[in-house]
């Protein structure tokens, strides 16, 4: 029986494949932005939620995305970009009960 933790992990590799997604069908270069970003960023996010459903492997998903995440996020601080930051830092708090299944 799965337990809430583990819907939660299941919840948030669904939200990173969506994620990835979206920044892969992103319709044009961001500004600043090196060539092949979102096509690196995208894959990151798909390994991560390839890798959250499994009990196994969750660690390693949960240290990719909270790598992804943490380096999305100060880099929109930097920018001074706070209402955009405020969703991924959210899901950087979401990783914690997530991690409680290991």
């Amino acid at each position: 029986m799965l337990t809430v933790f583990a819907h939660l992990s299941w919840f948030l590799s669904a939200a990173f494949a969506a994620g990835g997604a979206l920044v892969l069908l992103t319709p044009r270069r961001i500004d600043g932005w090196p060539r092949g970003f979102r096509e690196v960023t995208a894959m990151l996010l798909f390994i991560a939620a390839a890798l959250l459903p499994f009990p196994v492997l969750r660690l390693a998903g949960l240290a990719l995305a909270a790598f992804v995440l943490f380096l999305a996020a100060t880099t929109l601080l930097h920018r001074r970009r706070y209402v955009a930051a405020a969703p991924i830092i959210a899901m950087l708090f979401a990783l914690i009960p997530a991690s409680l299944t290991i």
